[in-house]
């Protein structure tokens, strides 16, 4: 029988060792740092915070707006009780034209129209001035809208003041010259002067406030109209009181 021959034992390489010729391999970097994981509750309360400051400034802010109304609320309340402001008066004392002239044409009736009015305004108050901001922006009209009223013009009176349980009078002259209406209007108008039975009208729109110890108090605009009568009550001493319309929804007579 043949003889075998002794298995010769395998060398381990040693550490460190490399293989001549043999293309060195990458050395592998640390890994990436990893992001740290937070318990459900803690990631819950870090998306929270920003939404929570949010929250305080705006009831922060509806605190000290709340506060805001409530102390003018007061101030308004005391000033009311110890003052019990009110809203001056108006009265149509006056309406007069003194000229009214109609020329029919073959394109309408053309008018010359002259108006003088006067107003009494009296200041209820007792411990109140008041001063009108703006002054006053009075028109004039004759004649009923639903017939064909006509607007005699507009005039503007310089703002004052006027001093409590004081009554003061405002005179306004205004008119038109060559207004072209149609005829059966021209006609009709003309025939109401004559018997004194034309409407005649003041609307008047202005700003007032008061005035406590030489300080002036706010001011609101008021709308004020003196309308819907005829000129032979005027003229014998009928005073209709005006309608004042304040804040666009309040009507006082």
């Amino acid at each position: 029988m043949a003889q075998q021959s002794p298995v010769k034992p395998v060398l381990q390489k040693p550490p460190g060792y490399r293989t001549p010729n043999y293309p060195a391999q990458p050395v592998p970097g640390p890994p990436p740092p990893r992001k740290p994981v937070y318990p459900p509750t803690l990631r819950q309360k870090q998306k929270k915070r920003g939404g929570s400051c949010c929250k305080i400034c705006c009831c922060v802010f509806c605190a000290f707006l709340l506060i805001v109304v409530i102390l003018v609320a007061l101030a308004g309340g005391i000033f009311y009780l110890l003052f019990d402001p009110r809203l001056p008066a108006f009265y149509l004392i006056s309406f007069q034209i003194p000229k009214f002239d109609a020329v029919s044409k073959s394109d309408g009736t053309h008018l010359d129209v002259q108006a003088v009015t006067s107003v009494e305004v009296k200041n209820p108050n007792p411990k109140l001035d008041i001063y009108y901001s703006e002054g006053f922006e009075m028109s004039l009209s004759i004649g009923d809208e639903n017939d064909g009223g006509l607007g005699i013009g507009t005039k503007e009176v310089k703002g004052f003041t006027q001093r409590h349980r004081n009554t003061t009078y405002v005179k306004v002259e205004s008119g038109v010259r060559n207004k072209v209406v149609e005829q059966p209007v021209g006609k009709k108008l003309l025939g109401q002067f004559k018997s004194k039975e034309i409407k005649v009208a003041l609307e008047g729109k202005t700003r007032v406030g008061y005035v406590i110890q030489g300080w002036r108090v706010g001011t609101m605009q008021i709308n004020v109209l003196c309308g819907g009568v005829r000129l032979k009550n005027v003229d014998a001493g009928d005073m209709p009181k005006c309608t004042i319309n304040a804040f666009k929804w309040i009507n006082i007579r």
